[in-house]
């Protein structure tokens, strides 16, 4: 996608004399509008069209807008201007304030722009003033986008640190995550050898590797950490014969890993268990270890109780092999984004520093001998994930609500722009317990 600089003072905004209900006269508000506009969007590097309230359109920049940035409220735009902050854009898409039509990816280069907007507070105060002249627009929003709190997509603060925070981003139905994970239900990463590869033969050969890199032989114990939806569970079982223990806090997984070791015929080798990481026992009785990403969404405080629970679960000598989101600034630095993410689907969840991640291997006593970075493979991955989504927005609409489709839609396009960016990465370390 080409980006240019556009000095938004110098090109004024153009409106667009039409409407959906035919000719329009430009009122105060729009004149209001327009100045309130320019002035927050000079410089913006990508042509776009915003559609206010009543219908009146306004482009910025020049050539062929990316987007349009529809306003269904005026109050979004008083906020715009007040809080200066993405996070109102954020929940004014969810919520149905604001609509986005074309280029979603494109669109999202908004929050950078707000993140990075700093008007002097006098000319702030301007704008502040001009804004609060916009006659009030008292059309109701749709209900299927109104705000609901407290939803599964809108979770209160978990107290509670670890699996309980998790399980908040699972507290939807099975045929969601089919609907868009793909059919191996394999929710992370996936590793595109191809550029031309499938999600589906990206997510095998993502298995295949797992397996290998843990060297499983036939009859080895694989204790399988947030096992999920059973996916790694059974490809090792059925493809190496190894015995499976897999622990999954959420009900919802268990009973689809449960029936998909039955359906498989591998209940000889499989056992899921519905089962905290903390309650694992000390017996040092597994050969292997995987974990899947869990550990960036534990939150950092509580890593290195999980590392000392794998470490007791494990032979010495065991191989432990974790896949891990790392984030590129220390945690609690959050751009809107990861804010975003981490509020709405994973509220415990912090991520921390490749770096911090050794060094907890290292004092929890296991000795990492193979890295391999996967960022650039989650970007493929979530961009997969993103275009069957919204191949699904009509079912999934109609069977979660409009606000759970913008929140998950809202999401991996953030994700998916962070990993391009290198603001977060993908780790795999293989480690052997000391």
């Amino acid at each position: 996608m080409s980006s240019y600089p556009v000095n938004a003072l110098a090109m004024p905004l153009s409106l667009e004399q039409s409407t959906a209900s035919g000719d329009i006269t430009e009122s105060g508000d729009i004149i209001q509008a327009r100045y309130i506009l320019n002035r927050l969007f000079q410089d913006y590097p990508v042509a776009f069209a915003v559609r206010l309230w009543n219908g009146s359109m306004l482009t910025i920049g020049d050539g062929a807008a990316a987007f349009t940035f529809c306003l269904e409220q005026a109050s979004v735009l008083r906020d715009m201007v007040w809080f200066s902050n993405p996070k109102r854009l954020v929940e004014a898409y969810c919520s149905g304030e604001v609509q986005i039509q074309g280029d979603f990816h494109a669109a999202m280069q908004l929050r950078e722009h707000f993140e990075s907007l700093s008007l002097p507070l006098h000319e702030k105060l301007g704008l502040v003033f001009r804004a609060l002249t916009l006659a009030n627009n008292q059309q109701a929003l749709p209900e299927h986008t109104a705000h609901t709190p407290h939803s599964p997509t809108q979770p209160q603060s978990a107290s509670v640190p670890s699996s309980h925070g998790i399980a908040l981003s699972y507290d939807v139905p099975e045929d969601f995550y089919q609907r868009w994970l793909g059919e191996q239900m394999l929710h992370s990463c996936a590793y595109f050898a191809s550029p031309t590869h499938t999600l589906a033969q990206a997510q095998q050969t993502q298995l295949t590797l797992i397996c290998q890199k843990l060297h499983l032989q036939h009859g080895d114990t694989l204790l399988d950490i947030a096992c999920g939806w059973g996916t790694l569970a059974c490809w090792a079982a059925k493809h190496y014969g190894v015995f499976v223990h897999g622990i999954t806090h959420n009900p919802t997984q268990y009973a689809y890993a449960l029936k998909q070791v039955q359906q498989q015929g591998l209940t000889h080798l499989v056992k899921i268990e519905l089962a905290d990481y903390r309650t694992l026992p000390a017996l040092g009785s597994y050969d292997k270890a995987a974990c899947i990403s869990i550990a960036d969404h534990l939150g950092a405080a509580h890593y290195p109780d999980f590392l000392a629970k794998v470490h007791a679960a494990l032979k010495p000598g065991g191989l432990f092999l974790s896949h891990v989101i790392t984030a590129e600034n220390p945690a609690g630095q959050q751009d809107a984004s990861t804010a975003f993410i981490n509020r709405q689907l994973y509220p415990a969840g912090e991520l921390t520093s490749f770096a911090h991640l050794l060094q907890h291997m290292d004092s929890a006593r296991f000795d990492v001998f193979n890295v391999e970075g996967l960022r650039r493979h989650y970007v493929m991955t979530l961009r997969q994930w993103l275009a069957n989504l919204e191949a699904q927005h009509t079912s999934i609409a109609a069977s979660m609500g409009e606000r759970t489709y913008r929140i998950w839609r809202l999401a991996m396009t953030a994700s998916a722009i962070q990993f391009e960016q290198g603001v977060t990465g993908m780790h795999q370390m293989l480690a052997t317990r000391r």
